[in-house]
């Protein structure tokens, strides 16, 4: 279904990690760099913890947000942007007093208010819990990245995918917008074999602060109204729910079977491959 929505469009934009090459070992990998700062009981401690979330027995969970400044984890809604919820790493609902009651995408720093949008996060956030600072963090996810250029089995290409991008129309425009920065990005696209299908990159795109601005900038730039563009990417905060609020269609790769909103223009699908 996903492949007519995308054939109608003038503009598609595509993220990179987790949309372009398939698999999940990365984030695993970069667990491991991130427990590797620790003593080994810590270690394993930081491990139950990444394992309840990824079975979803811990109210650390992607679509949520990690409270920094407070170490809670609120739910969050893309939309109305409410913070609805706080809980505690032993998942007990906490009372905050003067707490915000929203926060803007714009209020994203990455800092005290992180966006656990996708399979990167949840790491991200446990490192803090424990007290690593966020320097080595981005220093392990760094390292995690030119890992999984150089060893197997940590970038896979997606089956049939090379072919379904050359079967676009010439007078289609393929935009990479990632957070990744440009050398990063440049080199996962050519270990993939996938540069010379894009006709543009926006790397370093602080996405999801800064994914509105990138969007509408790329409306301006090629003329084109919100309705002709979709976006396609694996996090809903990052790429799905800002352009579903601008008017553009989207394709949120995702293992979910519902919707988290009634829109038509929203396509849901697990892998890009044909």
């Amino acid at each position: 279904m996903y492949q007519s929505l995308l054939a109608k469009k003038d503009v598609l934009i595509f993220d990179l990690d987790g949309t372009l090459y398939e698999g999940t070992e990365h984030f695993k990998l970069h667990t491991a760099n991130l427990k590797s700062y620790l003593k080994e009981d810590l270690q394993n401690a930081f491990q139950n913890i990444y394992d309840q979330s990824q079975a979803g027995n811990h109210p650390l969970q992607i679509g949520k947000v990690y409270d920094g400044e407070r170490d809670l984890i609120w739910a969050w809604d893309p939309f109305t942007e409410a913070l609805t919820e706080a809980r505690n790493w032993d998942n007990e609902i906490i009372n905050v007093e003067n707490a915000p009651k929203f926060i803007g995408t714009h209020e994203f720093d990455f800092f005290k208010w992180v966006p656990i949008g996708d399979g990167w996060w949840p790491p991200y956030a446990i490192a803090r819990h424990f007290g690593i600072d966020p320097a080595t963090i981005q220093e392990s996810y760094n390292k995690t990245k030119e890992q999984m250029a150089e060893l197997d089995g940590f970038l896979s290409q997606t089956p049939g995918l090379k072919d379904y991008l050359a079967s676009f129309d010439e007078h289609q425009t393929l935009i990479v917008c990632t957070n990744s920065d440009v050398d990063d990005a440049k080199r996962l696209l050519q270990f993939l074999e996938l540069d010379s299908y894009f006709d543009d990159l926006i790397p370093s795109a602080r996405k999801p602060v800064d994914t509105k601005h990138h969007f509408q900038h790329v409306l301006d730039k090629y003329g084109v109204e919100a309705k002709q563009v979709v976006s396609i990417g694996d996090n809903f905060m990052n790429e799905i729910a800002p352009a579903l609020q601008i008017g553009m269609s989207a394709v949120w790769l995702t293992e979910a079977a519902q919707k988290p909103v009634d829109d038509e223009r929203l396509i849901l699908t697990e892998t890009l491959s044909q």
